[in-house]
């Protein structure tokens, strides 16, 4: 099986895609899993559904979800299957997300041409999980129509975790992330004269030192909140009052009674920005993910499937929108760990890389859930 899971890691590592174009990626597991011969396929908002139904089933549908896209990252690991494609890496893992997929696929079709296979199984490959939600789009879109589903699963490679170990815990895991734009307008005007113009620039300096002192301020200490302000532009000459700035900004915590807060204190702090300098301020709402919620009797399956190789973990600030499956049906988000000697590097590095080995433990994982 391992080398199975090497062949379509490393196949799948050299054409990382973005977002909603993904037709060599999409292309590669059709072909890999059609010839399987499902019962059914969906193509649904740019993602893949398979179902393998079982003769008869003593046990309900479960489900198994796997990322497609890739970063807009230039990879700088010097491997000889690296990415293909200028520009765009499989630095967060998910080529080795759909591998295990894969290998799972063809587990589930041995059982049922041995006539082992007493439950039916879904496979969802998803895109845009990096960028725009996929996840939301395809449930909207009825990817899941007339389909009963009991439980789902998922899994990330975690480099920061030793290799072999499975992490999960009980509730909130993953954190609620909103992502906005912010637009500061003023007036343009001379440099050497700014008391005739309206400076954005120096309303948004202004913003940013004020926001992030509210929220620390504000915000309960025991409720973890963050605001990340990752990409400022303003202005077009050095020597012109500029009359525009815009920010590009993520909030995180784990309720939405908190997300809901940050963003009160965000628009009363832009509010109260237009007020000293006469700016005119406009929040953009982007994406938001819910917070993933494990739920208690699925996170106590993996807990007790994973024996010796669970690995207690503390809720973290990063993100996923597996937390949209878990609105509508049970389910968990684990950790496989990645982290060895010669594999350290983060997500979303140019250098991140993993044994393939350390993919094992979460297959064996899928694999026990299917009976469980």
């Amino acid at each position: 099986m391992l080398s199975t899971l090497v062949q379509d890691r490393r196949a799948l590592h050299r054409i990382p895609e973005i977002g909603y174009n993904l037709p060599k990626t999409r292309a590669y597991i059709k072909s890999i899993v059609l010839p399987l011969q499902p019962d059914e396929m969906r193509e649904v908002a740019g993602g893949l559904i398979f179902i393998f139904r079982a003769p008869s089933p003593a046990k309900d549908c479960i489900a198994f979800r796997a990322d497609m896209d890739a970063l807009e990252i230039q990879e700088n690991t010097g491997l000889d299957f690296a990415s293909e494609h200028p520009g765009c890496m499989h630095a967060c893992g998910h080529d080795g997300h759909m591998a295990n997929l894969l290998c799972l696929a063809r587990i589930v079709v041995n059982r049922k041409q041995a006539g082992t296979l007493d439950r039916d199984v879904v496979f969802v490959f998803q895109p845009a999980e990096e960028s725009v939600g996929g996840a939301l789009k395809m449930i909207q879109a009825g990817a899941f129509a007339e389909l009963t589903i009991s439980e789902i699963y998922g899994m990330h490679v975690m480099p920061q975790f030793p290799k072999e170990r499975i992490g999960i815990c009980e509730g909130a895991q993953m954190a609620m992330v909103v992502c906005m734009d912010i637009s500061i307008r003023g007036v343009s005007g001379h440099g050497a004269q700014p008391h005739n113009a309206c400076d954005a620039v120096f309303a948004m300096a202004h913003f940013i030192s004020n926001v992030q002192t509210l929220i620390k301020h504000r915000i309960n200490t025991f409720d973890p909140s963050i605001l990340s302000i990752g990409k400022v532009r303003a202005g077009d000459a050095r020597n012109i009052v500029s009359d525009w700035a815009y920010l590009e900004c993520t909030t995180r915590a784990f309720s939405p009674k908190v997300s809901a807060e940050i963003t009160e204190m965000i628009r009363n702090c832009l509010q109260a920005t237009d007020l000293m300098f006469g700016t005119t301020s406009e929040i953009i709402p982007s994406t938001e993910y819910p917070a993933v919620i494990n739920s208690p009797k699925e996170t106590q399956k993996v807990i007790r499937l994973a024996g010796k190789r669970y690995l207690p973990v503390e809720a973290m600030t990063i993100a996923e929108d597996f937390s949209e499956y878990q609105k509508i049906m049970p389910g968990a988000f684990f950790f496989t760990g990645t982290g060895d000697e010669t594999h350290s590097a983060p997500l979303h590095s140019s250098k991140f890389d993993f044994d393939e080995s350390a993919l094992l433990p979460a297959l064996e994982l899928f694999t026990a859930l299917l009976d469980d």
